[in-house]
């Protein structure tokens, strides 16, 4: 998701599925887990890995994804293919990319009869991209092994064995490689870097070590690069696995809530901030972020000598083994988010302090990932469309640099507040009441009738109470040039409104998320009805509409 800006997931696209015919009545809970497979002889006999084989499954997927360039609507039905593997004897572990927005799930076990059976998402991690699935029927479980993890990271070097169903054929293929490279991505979230091909289909396969044992999950490839693949180690695997028998505890990738820190490399600036001559670690905050959890605990300027005594390099690294060292976010994020707490050593006006933090995931302005923090909220005003800015959203604006140019200028901002949004103006629904805006769009809302808006859903809101003859929006335009002003007639819009929405298949003006939670919905309240349209304005033709109960302008 968003901590892989330039890597392909691989999920792979299959053809229907017609032949699968699966009851959907549950069936009972396995009463009794298959027992894990034992392990004998020598741990780096590769007969470890090669039996690992009967332990996958292949994933058949169809899903719906949400289309947040026209909210209102979600995409087409699309198919995909995926990899698992089996679990302390109960559970499927795969990418959250394969499953998410699924609307049917079977597997196939590579060994037993080959027979397609329903499975459930029990847990999904966007943030870690990892899922949980379960399947209920007790036979799919009849006779299968589950995998062992490793319980450590594996060297640079080591031999490592992915194991999926990629495209290119239906059986399972074995690929092989080793460690290229162990570092951190975006989020701090530990990965290792392979050199073993990943392609579409293998996402959520094991990759196993020369032992036999599970070192990381098969995850994605970099676009436009040879050989390199990343997966997600067992150190993350299982921590969100800790939390899957308890939904709702995983909420995603911890954090200080501080934002990128200033290394210390020079000797002035070192000098400047009076660390001690003999010490030569320590990094710089530059910002402490207003909802995150180092709020009135560490200060911007603090310098951050060690957490949780791991003590911090003056190029923000920390030792990770022997001659290795990795980015110092790594001791954050191996923690559990929202219930972990660490130590942080400071040096404050030369003064060494300490405080104790519990950690908590980062929250954004422009949100990541849709179903974690984006949503595909909506309203519309006389065909203006506005939605919230966000990455789902710029995604699908591809060709589009003022959308761009508006990712790029405001992705990695904190969220200032709670409920705040960036406003933009998606497109026009072209229509009479609107000509002169038709080739307006992707421009910030800056405000409505000369108040500021904080989110879709306040807009919304303060359009259906609006009680003045005109709506009036102001715009900001790319590269600061100035604004764009914007006034719609609202007795116009709201006799419009109904054949807009109309000509377009929209079910409702606006589907918004007014406590900022859950999926979009419509205005839970009624706001209080505005002022009766003049009546010398109204022509015969529309004097039905004009007097209709529905929010006007909405």
């Amino acid at each position: 998701g968003a901590a892989r800006p330039m890597a392909d997931s691989d999920s792979a696209p299959s053809g229907d599925e017609a032949s699968a015919a699966t009851s959907s009545a549950v069936a009972a809970s396995v009463s009794r887990r298959p027992p894990k497979r034992a392990r004998t002889g020598d741990s780096s006999d590769a007969r470890g890995v090669s039996a690992g084989t009967g332990s996958v499954c292949k994933l058949f997927v169809k899903r719906v994804q949400c289309n947040f360039a026209d909210p209102w609507r979600k995409h087409s039905q699309g198919s995909a293919t995926g990899t698992g593997f089996f679990v302390q004897g109960r559970w499927i572990v795969t990418n959250a990319h394969v499953v998410h927005r699924a609307v049917s799930i079977l597997v196939r076990a590579t060994t037993g009869p080959p027979i397609k059976y329903v499975a459930r998402v029990l847990s999904l991690g966007l943030p870690c991209d990892l899922a949980v699935l379960e399947v209920i029927d007790p036979r799919f479980w009849q006779g299968k092994e589950s995998l062992d993890l490793s319980s450590t990271l594996p060297r640079l070097d080591d031999n490592v064995t992915c194991i999926g169903f990629p495209m290119g054929g239906d059986n399972i293929c074995v690929t092989r490689g080793v460690v290229s490279r162990i570092d951190v991505n975006m989020d701090g979230l530990l990965r290792i870097q392979i050199d073993a091909a990943i392609n579409p289909g293998n996402s959520g396969g094991p990759v196993l070590g020369a032992h036999g044992l599970v070192v990381g999950v098969a995850a994605s490839h970099l676009k436009n690069a040879s050989n390199i693949g990343y997966i997600i180690p067992t150190v993350v695997l299982e921590q969100f696995l800790a939390c899957a028998d308890r939904p709702g505890s995983y909420l995603g990738v911890a954090s200080l809530g501080i934002g990128r820190v200033q290394t210390l490399e020079s000797p002035a600036l070192r000098k400047g901030l009076q660390l001690q001559e003999d010490f030569i670690g320590g990094v710089r905050i530059t910002t402490v972020w207003p909802l995150g959890p180092a709020v009135g605990l560490l200060h911007t300027g603090d310098v951050i000598l060690s957490i949780s005594g791991v003590e911090i390099g003056q190029d923000g690294t920390v030792p990770l083994r022997d001659n290795e060292r990795i980015h110092f976010l790594h001791l954050l994020t191996r923690q559990l988010a929202g219930s972990d707490v660490v130590t942080v050593r400071l040096l404050r006006g030369g003064a060494e302090v300490e405080a104790q933090v519990a950690l908590r995931p980062d929250r954004w302005l422009v949100p990541r990932l849709d179903g974690y923090d984006a949503a595909p909220e909506y309203a519309i005003v006389g065909g203006l469309v506005f939605v919230p800015l966000s990455r789902p959203w710029v995604e699908l604006k591809a060709n589009d640099k003022n959308a761009w140019g508006l990712m790029k200028s405001h992705f990695g901002e904190a969220l200032p507040e709670e409920g705040r949004q960036l406003v933009i103006l998606s497109k026009v629904l072209a229509h009479p009441c609107n000509v002169g805006y038709h080739t307006l769009s992707n421009v910030v809302l800056d405000s409505f009738n000369s108040a500021p808006v904080r989110n879709v859903a306040e807009l919304a809101m303060a359009v259906a109470r609006c009680t003045s003859e005109m709506l009036v929006f102001e715009f900001l335009r790319p590269g600061g040039d100035g604004k764009e002003l914007v006034m719609l007639s609202r007795q116009e819009c709201h006799q419009a409104e109904a054949e807009i929405l109309a000509q377009h298949l929209i079910a409702t003006p606006c589907m918004v998320r007014e406590d900022g939670l859950g999926d979009p919905r419509p205005l839970s309240e009624q706001p209080p009805p505005a002022a009766p349209l003049p009546a010398a304005s109204v022509s015969d033709d529309a004097g039905e509409a004009a007097t209709n109960d529905a929010p006007v302008g909405m």
